[in-house]
């Protein structure tokens, strides 16, 4: 089995060509982003320059962003409106980055007041101090702060005194907040977090929601351009950051930062993040991402062109045949209701979500999106991307779930819809989300497939696989006496889109039981004796 040696399908793509630099991935908190080395990888070698390509579900955009560098064009669509609206933001070319500075400056001075209002302190000896960061417990009393002074940069960490947290308490109680911030109430989940009657706004101590409304007042009250859009894409970066959303990593100190990664949970304590403080954060790595991304595509003889469309996916306005090659991360299944999560961003930007039409897994009961409905839109999605992709062409997506089930849908539907499976393998990620991180049985990566489209549609059905697949786990351990979970997953998903044949209900988890246990020491498989 192999572990250091992934992707060698696309061509020794662990020996990485060229890739964009970081800052271009590190502008938004948006979810999905994959390595860009290894996305060239993919785009020189199934396309050449000028094809057009098509991401059904861009998300954050970076087989967009790569594309536009290596002067291919691309289609980048998305239905949830946060990712449009990261994805054009990242592509847009015309950006004068002196104007973006100082529409900044302009912003800033203009908050300097409010900021002054509410992170400003003085103490019993007169010492000003800026608030950075405040430790707060589950009912919002401020307990702790990490501070600067203003003759000193250095960071200091102390106690509120009692009467510190009730002067804020009693601020925060009586104030009115006069700018607009978005009251939605949040779809009901209890997978993320997502209680009944939580409203957007109830995710904020009062003192940030104060904050980020004035500062979403300031922005919006810009003149539209490019450059504004860039300071809004800032804000939306930077929402999750300030809210109650942000554990701290207790075995390095009280005040030591974790991040938001997904859901709503609140622990019993949280880090209030000084909201104009790190705002000014996000804008400098907004500005040194875009300043990076400009000088990718200025370095290049030709760039590709680009759209952005919002598309259903299930129902494209492209004509037939039109598209030279496709590259998609799938919808997520049952791991990621991406559009209920995004709530915190499209709320604060006043955006319609077609919910109906998302393709996800919700354990929402209120939206009636369970494994069927998956099973159909994966069907209606396949479809479409047949429609549009040229026959002989490649399609290739990523997809991440231990559920045999969901692994089936996308399996049948893409035989019913006239595609060859290639091969498939494990692609690895850099950084692990807390929930890979904390269970045992997780995949650390996501499983990437390629697949031609031929037009030819196999209707057969494969009388056996769950054998097959024993068979195949079995002879695996002939050469191993433990096997980590990516790899396993991946001999069970290769031999079911190997298959080529229409797949019945399979339950990836139980066939592994059914022969193997986990040792849960070094977190890997071994047979059962």
């Amino acid at each position: 089995m192999r572990s250091s040696e992934q992707l060698d399908l696309f061509g020794g793509m662990n020996k990485l060509e060229g890739k964009s630099p970081d800052s271009i991935y590190s502008m938004h908190k948006y979810w999905g982003k994959k390595p860009s080395g290894e996305l060239r990888k993919i785009i020189k070698k199934y396309t050449g320059e000028n094809d057009w390509i098509l991401d059904p579900f861009a998300g954050y955009g970076g087989i967009a962003v790569e594309s536009v560098i290596l002067n291919r064009n691309i289609i980048a669509n998305d239905l949830n409106p946060i990712a449009n609206f990261i994805v054009g933001c990242i592509l847009e070319k015309n950006v004068n980055l002196k104007k973006l500075s100082d529409l900044f400056f302009q912003v800033k001075t203009e908050y300097e007041k409010y900021y002054k209002e509410w992170y400003v302190l003085t103490d019993a000896e007169n010492e000003v101090s800026q608030i950075i960061v405040t430790l707060r417990d589950k009912h919002d009393n401020p307990l702790k702060i990490k501070y600067k002074s203003a003759e000193s940069n250095i960071l200091k960490e102390r106690q509120l005194s009692p009467s510190e947290q009730e002067q804020l308490a009693e601020k925060e109680k009586n104030y009115k907040i006069d700018y607009w911030y978005p009251s939605d109430k949040l779809i009901e989940n209890s997978r993320i977090c997502a209680k009944k009657n939580t409203k957007v706004s109830d995710l904020f101590p009062k003192r940030a929601l104060a904050c980020h409304a004035y500062l979403f007042y300031l922005l919006s009250c810009l003149e539209v351009s490019a450059e504004k859009d860039l300071l809004i894409f800032a804000f939306t970066s930077n929402i999750a950051n300030c809210s109650k959303l942000v554990p701290p990593i207790k075995s390095r100190g009280e005040l030591s930062q974790g991040a938001w990664m997904t859901g709503f949970y609140v622990g019993e304590v949280y880090l209030e993040n000084n909201v104009f403080h790190y705002f000014e954060n996000r804008v400098a790595k907004i500005i040194k991402g875009k300043k990076d991304y400009l000088n990718e595509i200025n370095g290049q003889s030709r760039t590709g062109k680009y759209r952005v469309t919002d598309y259903d996916a299930k129902n494209m306005a492209l004509d037939d045949g039109s598209i030279d090659f496709i590259f998609t991360d799938f919808p997520y299944g049952s791991a990621v209701p991406y559009f209920e999560q995004s709530q915190l961003w499209n709320c604060w930007l006043k955006k319609d979500v077609d919910y109906e039409n998302e393709i996800v897994i919700s354990d929402s009961r209120a939206r009636n999106k369970n494994i069927n409905n998956f099973h159909s839109d994966i069907d209606s999605a396949a479809k479409e991307i047949s429609r549009v992709l040229k026959t002989g062409s490649y399609f290739i997506f990523t997809f991440h779930s231990l559920h045999g089930e969901e692994w089936r849908a996308i399996a049948n539907a893409l035989i019913k819809n006239g595609f060859e499976f290639v091969e498939c393998d494990i692609m690895l990620q850099k950084t692990f989300t807390p929930r890979q991180l904390n269970r045992k049985i997780s995949l650390r990566g996501d499983l990437i497939a390629v697949y031609k489209k031929t037009g030819i549609i196999n209707d057969n059905q494969e009388p056996d696989l769950e054998n097959i697949i024993s068979d195949v786990i079995k002879r695996a351990f002939q050469a191993e006496s433990c096997i980590e979970t990516n790899e396993i997953i991946t001999l069970c998903v290769k031999k079911m889109l190997n298959s080529g044949m229409i797949i019945k209900d399979i339950n990836f988890l139980d066939i592994i039981n059914n022969i193997c246990e986990l040792d849960e020491l070094n977190e890997k498989w071994r047979l059962k004796k």
